[in-house]
């Protein structure tokens, strides 16, 4: 009588694990963002407000992510480590931060996160951390000097104003309240004086995107103190709505704040960014730009819709870290950042298509977004920046009275990425099944074998 030998007995289970894991794989990684996808084209809460009814869940999630490497970056002080110059380890952790803090803010306003409860509140401090620590603003002091917090600096003080005003409206918590008060009634003196309200972001670089959110922060700060400064928002929108600053109709991308003259011209990822928080300041002109900004840079195909990173048509096929990548003339920020500005003036008709192409391309996995997962690691060596920054835009809130729905096709992209997720996931699992009923026959046949007489 013949036994089958301890090695092929081995070699048989080893196969049949291979093949299990194959199949967790193919589940995690393929039907789970099918599963996510299809779900969200049926999503009648994105359809009706804008933002996906998993949305808190999935912040929720990043908060663990956010907050395990908030605390990895504190504790190494990496930001010591790293050239002024480099834009995405040096911009990103401080954008960053501030963006989850925003997010949060409006997601507990919404009742929709608990900002007490871990992994939130974690995250929520360390967030707050990274924005007042004075290590985070290495980069900035090495361009500014000692005196980084006193005078232009716009874009660091801007997101200083920003996430600290964000973390203590969440928290309560009045930590902050002196270095807040302090730095916002500076800004606010140093814009109303400054000509055309054009202040530099970095020496003789001045982005007028900035500067607006500059004026949104200074809103939120001073809300807290019971200041307005409905003047200042004021002047700059009606300043920025004309000559010098406007061009066709839209601010410019970068200004010489010196003398007022234009740069860059208005780019996808400048109106996209700059109209995230221009509904705050003013709601009419906010809506006339994103009119604007529809004419000049919205494109639609069978397969995509979404913001170009130039106006349509032109031949200026140049794109850098502000833009991000750029395929077939749509712009990566600007039409992930168009999420958020299209939210912002009640475009759902556009809100609704980019975030099913967001998370459709972003690959969605238990373990977060993949494909900016992996964007923020490389750049700044963190899986959660990226992701971060998504769920900031999808959750900016309506400040029109407009809502103008989705009734349109959804992208073929979306459904190719659908068929991509199940057909490959589907794939795996099959050919693993049959592998193991395979294995499993021959088992058997195996076993009969060793019943029968020599």
């Amino acid at each position: 009588m013949k036994t089958p030998s301890l090695r092929a007995r081995c070699g048989c289970w080893l196969r049949v694990l291979f093949a299990l894991l194959v199949i967790l794989f193919a589940g995690l990684f393929f039907l789970y963002p099918a599963v996510t996808v299809t779900r969200l084209v049926f999503d009648s809460q994105l359809r009706e407000t804008g933002m996906s009814e998993k949305v808190p869940s999935w912040f929720e999630s990043t908060s663990s992510r956010h907050s395990a490497w908030a605390e990895e970056y504190l504790e190494s002080e990496y930001a010591k480590t790293l050239y002024h110059d480099d834009v995405a380890p040096t911009e990103w952790p401080m954008f960053g931060s501030v963006f989850y803090l925003v997010a949060a803010e409006t997601l507990a306003e919404r009742g929709l996160i608990d900002p007490r409860q871990e992994p939130v509140k974690s995250a929520i401090d360390l967030s707050a951390e990274i924005v007042a620590s004075p290590t985070t603003a290495e980069w900035v002091r090495t361009k500014w000097g000692e005196g980084y917090l006193y005078e232009e600096n716009v874009f660091y003080r801007m997101l200083l104003l920003m996430g600290l005003s964000s973390y203590e409206k969440l928290t309560g918590d009045e930590q902050y309240g002196p270095l807040l008060s302090s730095q916002r009634q500076r800004l606010a003196k140093e814009l109303a004086k400054a000509p055309w309200h054009l202040r530099d972001d970095y020496p003789k670089e001045c982005y007028p995107s900035d500067i607006l959110w500059a004026v949104a922060a200074i809103q939120r700060a001073g809300a807290l103190e019971g200041v307005d400064h409905r003047d200042l928002a004021a002047s700059l929108m009606q300043t920025f709505n004309k000559s010098p600053v406007s061009v066709k109709g839209l601010p410019a991308f970068q200004m010489d704040s010196r003398q007022g003259w234009v740069l860059q011209a208005p780019r996808g990822s400048g109106n996209s960014g700059i109209l995230t928080f221009a509904a705050e300041l003013d709601p009419e002109m906010a809506a006339s730009w994103y009119e604007t900004h529809e004419r000049d840079f919205w494109k639609e195909t069978a397969w995509a819709v979404g913001f170009t990173e130039h106006p349509i048509g032109a031949d200026d096929v140049f794109m850098d870290v502000d833009s991000g990548p750029v395929l077939f003339e749509f712009g990566s920020v600007a039409s992930g950042f168009g999420i958020g500005a299209a939210n912002t003036v009640g475009r759902l008709d556009h809100v609704v298509p980019l975030t099913l192409e967001a998370v459709a391309c972003a690959w969605p996995s238990p373990f977060g977004f993949l494909v900016p997962g992996i964007m923020g690691k490389v750049g700044a060596d963190s899986w959660s920046l990226g992701e971060v920054a998504l769920l900031f835009c999808m959750t900016r809130p309506n400040q029109t009275d407009t809502v103008i729905s989705f009734s349109g096709d959804i992208p073929g992209i979306v459904w190719g990425m659908l068929a991509f997720y199940w057909g490959v996931g589907l794939l795996f699992i099959a050919l693993e099944l049959r592998g193991i009923r395979r294995i499993i026959a021959r088992h058997r046949a195996s076993k009969r074998k060793t019943v029968e007489p020599d």
